[in-house]
């Protein structure tokens, strides 16, 4: 079976630009970001020793079950970044794997469960009650990029009268943010006092 390349985040946002540092930082390039199924047998395998080979990884995990696939990810020279995916047949293999530690060609490997890119996007997007009448999405933007980097603002308007519903929703890049945000008091954009009353809130 083919592995999907479509659509994948891994397990914790890392920048694009980070540098492989063993044994638990992974280079992620934009053509890596597109990697996760939306199945929850898939699997992020972080930590990978450089001469692991995908026969090797394959070969032990198969001891928790039919491997679907399995694809160490390489630089165009053909040298392990230092992480890979692996899907398995049935998804109890996943929690057998994430219950125990595990070490491979002499060295402590990460597996984690892969996230879907719809919790991902769940994970960094909040509601924002509370917005001024005169609050658009450009400076939602700009307030809440002091925070982190702003992929999405977007204020609900009533479809009659196109006036601010009073509410609306940011999403940020990652969710290291969420301490400092949901919850705390006085934030005030365009004076006016809003609060992130809840996360992973959809419109």
């Amino acid at each position: 079976m083919p592995f999907d390349l479509s659509s994948i985040v891994p397990p914790s946002p890392l920048p694009s630009s980070c540098s492989v540092t063993p044994p638990h930082a992974y280079v992620l390039l934009p053509s890596h970001l597109a990697l996760l199924d939306r199945t929850t047998s898939k699997m992020f395998i972080g930590g990978l020793n450089w001469d692991t080979t995908d026969e090797g990884l394959k070969n032990y995990f198969s001891q928790f079950g039919k491997v679907d696939a399995c694809t160490i990810m390489r630089d165009p020279s053909g040298t392990s970044r230092g992480f890979a995916f692996l899907t398995f047949e049935d998804p109890a293999s996943v929690n057998a794997v994430v219950s125990r530690e595990h070490t491979l060609d002499g060295k402590v490997i990460d597996p984690k469960r892969a996230i879907p890119r719809e919790e991902h996007l769940r994970n960094t997007r909040y509601f924002v009650g509370g917005l001024a009448a005169t609050s658009t999405p450009d400076t939602m933007r700009k307030f809440f990029a002091t925070y982190g980097k702003v992929v999405d603002a977007t204020v609900m308007v009533d479809r009659e009268s196109g006036r601010s519903k009073g509410f609306g929703f940011v999403t940020f890049e990652d969710a290291s943010n969420a301490d400092q945000l949901v919850g705390k008091l006085g934030l005030i954009l365009d004076d006016k006092q809003v609060g992130l009353i809840a996360k992973f809130a959809y419109p």
